[in-house]
């Protein structure tokens, strides 16, 4: 009678600079990851078990997005955003954003309305379970997803940056440790109101929506010390 044959056991792939990349930028939407966190080579070698080249190249890929800042003698710091960065980065999104609203208006479809509600189900269903890490990221990513819609490769990319800084902004200078502003019913409001064909009101909705997000900023950094383990052990897949 023959032995039958194991298998051996299975392995994961091995992390690309993209994947690093993105473990990054998801804590950073979360807000899990502060703003002025020194990301050491040493520490993310162990924590993604990868080389310091690959940490490396993610490293650039990520100043490349104004997520960290390279600096001399230090390595990567996770970006702090001054009190006059935030006001201009508030700045830019109302202008990008009510921009890409008047495209989206003219160029998004059915099934565009349909995957918007059913990420809008999502939010819901994350703030229902308290699941707040993910309902402040599923918050960063309506609008990125909102942009999408309006099939404009180059606003886009500057968007998702402009998404990214403005996470920061908040981790930063949030009151009272507050992870996120986006409440209400702003983003049902935005779906319907484009959906209707009405990009002014729309851009209204928007406006208010960007308007009470900074109006709850304090601008007094917190000073907070990060475990980076502990940060992206609750990613590991």
């Amino acid at each position: 009678m023959s032995t039958p044959a194991v298998s051996p056991p299975a392995t994961r792939d091995p992390l690309t600079e993209e994947d690093i990349c993105r473990r990054v930028r998801d804590s950073v939407l979360e807000q899990r990851l502060s703003p002025g966190t020194r990301l050491t080579e040493d520490k993310l070698c162990t924590v993604f078990g990868v080389s310091r080249t690959l940490v490396r190249r993610a490293f650039l890929l990520l100043s490349r997005d104004n997520i960290v800042r390279l600096e001399r003698n230090k390595g990567a710091v996770v970006a702090s955003p001054t009190p006059e960065e935030a006001e201009q980065v508030f700045e830019a999104r109302r202008v990008v954003e009510s921009a890409l609203i008047a495209q989206a208006v003219a160029r998004a479809t059915k099934p565009d309305f349909e995957m918007l509600r059913m990420h809008l189900a999502r939010e819901k269903d994350a703030l229902a379970t308290a699941d707040i890490a993910r309902w402040i990221r599923l918050t960063g990513e309506f609008h990125i997803l909102l942009a999408r819609l309006a099939r404009n490769a180059p606003l886009l990319a500057f968007l998702e940056q402009l998404v990214f800084q403005t996470s920061l902004i908040i981790a930063l200078y949030g009151r009272n440790g507050s992870p996120s502003n986006c409440r209400g019913d702003d983003h049902d409001r935005m779906v319907a109101a484009l959906e209707a064909g009405n990009a002014a009101e729309a851009v209204d909705i928007l406006t208010h929506h960007m308007n009470g997000i900074e109006a709850g900023l304090s601008f007094a950094p917190r000073d907070d010390m990060e475990d980076l383990h502990q940060i992206f052990a609750a990613k590991a897949s």
